[in-house]
């Protein structure tokens, strides 16, 4: 049986630290098909906590016609999380000024959910993508996602760079949503791997 609130099975539901809040911006996750069956998938949470925020399944430009034909009327209206060749560290904006102009209200930014090969290959095929601007981390917290691991060096889950991005350009606390990420590793996976 899984809770219907949180759609975690009920022994290890989580509906007691999810506390949802808005944003000033918009977050578009673009999400690798398996990622959606992957149990430890961080957007599952990050449905159950941010109100703006929008998950486009699929690879190929096929997948998102409409939303690639929203982004094409005002492609200032948007950016893309990725750390590509002509992408800028999230961390050069170092002023209110300079985060209000890059990140104002209503400004949607795009996230790719995959693995980092998949991610690449999702990269590629969108080539609509590189006509925007991009980000990348050049010092970022430390990633706390425990039970996936990856060589990748200032790489982060997908909640954390969303919960970053967030703290970063828009001042928004981010703590509940960190203490959901724990919370679900530790009562999900960590727990239930030492019985």
């Amino acid at each position: 049986m899984h809770c219907v609130k949180c759609d975690y099975p009920q022994k290890t539901c989580l509906c007691t630290w999810v506390y949802p809040f808005d944003s000033p911006i918009n977050i578009v996750i673009l999400q690798q098909p398996k990622e959606t069956k992957h149990a430890k998938n961080t957007v599952k949470l990050l449905n159950l906590t941010l109100n703006r925020l929008r998950v486009l399944i699929g690879e190929s430009p096929e997948d998102w016609t409409e939303f690639i034909k929203v982004v094409s009327q005002n492609p200032d209206n948007f950016s893309v999380c990725y750390p590509d060749e002509q992408s800028k560290p999230l961390e050069s904006l170092t002023n209110i000024k300079q985060k209000q102009a890059f990140f104002p209200p209503e400004h949607t930014v795009i996230f790719i959910d995959a693995s980092w090969r998949k991610a690449l290959k999702i990269w590629k095929l969108n080539p609509w993508m590189h006509t925007l601007q991009s980000w990348h981390f050049s010092s970022p917290p430390i990633n706390q996602y425990q039970i996936r691991q990856t060589t990748q060096k200032n790489s982060l889950s997908t909640l954390e760079s969303v919960a970053y991005i967030l703290e970063y350009t828009q001042g928004i606390n981010c703590d509940h949503l960190y203490t959901l990420f724990t919370k679900m590793q530790q009562v999900c996976f960590m727990e239930n791997s030492r019985k």
